[in-house]
């Protein structure tokens, strides 16, 4: 064990912790709850309750634990060795859990936050010489420090040590046709902030990150298949937001980095975009919007009953305007929507347009009999690509990609763009209310060209690690707030146009 993760152990051991919900690893039912957040080497403990737990007490003589494989992966088999136990005496084997989840507060980004908890893992019986040897595979989860140790019946631990837990990932086919995608499993993402982000790079240029923060360590992501050819994808370890090049030279020389070398096969790829889920309303409501999601432009049908009936009701749409960097704020703003009157049954059923407004978090309709709000639904704004020009496009010309519903908070008000699989830039929807308008030259050689653009986050509270502007390639399962769509887009690029004559300038 390195000094820093025995310094880790001692300080870690004697921290007050919350108990609350019960975990499960490998079936094992856990014995506690911590609730905390790691700041590289310390614990700093969040909402403490009256229910208090501590990590168990060492007896006054404790032993020692050993393991065979220093830095294991997930799923790897460990073999502990033990000396120095009480002689002739059952233990069970406990492990530090860690669950992970992204913390926002309206929209806000705060971070990343964690609890702790112990499973156990295992069960044993001290030699006569109080010695045990005991085989234990390393359980799914996140990688980095994890504490255990021998637990005998009172309670107490009779042992304690600690064992790092570092990635590893895993590429399903290295050959896939242009315009698919490479599609990675990576297992043993790190809760400490310099184990928590990995970003990916395609033939030396910086792609997206990979993060595995609500996945409990693991994360599946994917890299467009892009140039017909050979090609280099590799992913490394990188807590300011790019890929950390001399590992080897850090102070944690043991984390791994990876490179895949991968061939893309000739393919005619087309456009595409994430397939939107359809959001149910609620199943019982005076006033309900159904289906309760969809796209500018699409449809949706208001209905209401248990009215007044030949009654004027006014429904309004509720949105928020402004900007996040003017000076000038933001604040909600009441669009009115409409006229409806109840039959002589006190229901109504119109018809409506998504309006061409912000995505993000879901809208308020209110349904309202002069001065008094009678009802309330809600409808949440997908983007979609709505054009792509043009397309073709001629070496050197500005190529303009417009998506309609992009959000306003700081977790969904951003697009971040790959050209080629390459970081480009981002584009924010919020000042000109969700209708983004990102622009690009069209380069490289004349023939087919890859524009992903994926989700990201704008800003946050959170300094370490940098999950800010770059795409997020893990946004599919570990995006912070609601779920949002990338969109792929192919570009055909033509040569350029010849420029024309210049006016000839009178004599």
């Amino acid at each position: 064990m390195t000094r820093m993760a025995t310094l880790w152990t001692r300080r870690l051991s004697t921290w007050p912790w919350t108990s609350n919900v019960p975990l499960t690893v490998l079936g094992a039912s856990a014995v506690a709850t911590i609730a905390g957040i790691l700041i590289w080497g310390a614990v700093t403990v969040a909402a403490p309750t009256s229910n208090k737990f501590s990590w168990t007490r060492l007896v006054a003589h404790p032993g020692t634990i050993s393991l065979n494989v220093a830095y294991p992966t997930v799923g790897e088999t460990e073999q502990l060795i033990a000396r120095g136990l009480p002689p002739s005496t059952a233990v069970s084997l406990v492990w530090q859990t860690v669950q992970g989840r992204w913390k926002v507060d309206g929209p806000t980004f705060i971070g990343a936050k964690y609890r702790y908890g112990t499973a156990t893992l295992g069960h044993g019986v001290s030699g006569s010489h109080g010695s045990l040897r005991l085989r234990f595979s390393i359980p799914q989860g996140f990688g980095g420090t994890h504490l255990l140790g021998l637990q005998v019946a009172s309670g107490t631990l009779a042992a304690e040590g600690s064992v790092t837990v570092v990635p590893s990932v895993t590429l399903r086919s290295s050959q896939v046709p242009q315009g698919g995608f490479f599609q990675f499993t990576m297992t043993g993402v790190g809760y400490q902030p310099y184990f928590a982000l990995f970003p990916v790079t395609y033939d030396n240029h910086l792609t997206g990150n990979v993060t595995a923060v609500s996945t409990r360590g693991t994360a599946h992501f994917a890299v467009r298949a892009e140039g017909v050819g050979l090609h280099e994808i590799s992913v490394n370890n990188g807590v300011m937001g790019g890929p950390y090049l001399n590992e080897q030279q850090s102070p944690f020389p043991y984390m791994p980095t990876f490179s895949f070398p991968v061939t893309v096969l000739p393919e005619t790829p087309h456009n595409t975009t994430d397939k939107l889920p359809t959001l149910q309303p609620a199943p019982v409501g005076k006033f309900v919007a159904n289906p309760a999601s969809g796209v500018v432009g699409s449809t949706f049908t208001l209905t209401g009953h248990g009215l007044k009936s030949h009654q004027h009701y006014q429904v309004t749409w509720w949105t928020v305007k402004g900007s996040h960097v003017s000076g000038q704020g933001y604040a909600t703003e009441a669009i009115p929507f409409g006229l409806v009157t109840p039959n002589a049954h006190g229901a109504f059923k119109v018809i409506d347009t998504v309006p061409s407004d912000l995505g993000g978090p879901p809208h308020r309709i209110t349904l309202s009999l002069g001065q008094h709000v009678i009802a309330a639904t809600t409808f949440r704004i997908f983007p979609k690509v709505e054009t792509v020009a043009p397309d073709p496009a001629p070496q050197g010309s500005l190529v303009t990609i417009t998506i309609l519903g992009g959000g306003w908070t700081d977790y969904d008000n951003i697009y971040s763009v790959d050209y080629d699989n390459s970081f480009v830039g981002f584009g924010c929807a919020f000042n000109s209310q969700g209708n983004l308008q990102i622009q690009l030259r069209a380069t490289g050689k004349p023939g087919l060209h890859f524009i992903d653009i994926y989700p990201s986050v704008w800003k946050g509270t959170q300094s370490l690690p940098n999950y800010y502007l770059v795409p997020q390639l893990t946004y599919n399962a570990d995006h912070p707030g609601d779920w949002l769509p990338a969109f792929h887009v192919v570009l055909r690029v033509t040569a350029p146009r010849q420029a024309g004559s210049h006016p000839r300038l009178p004599s």
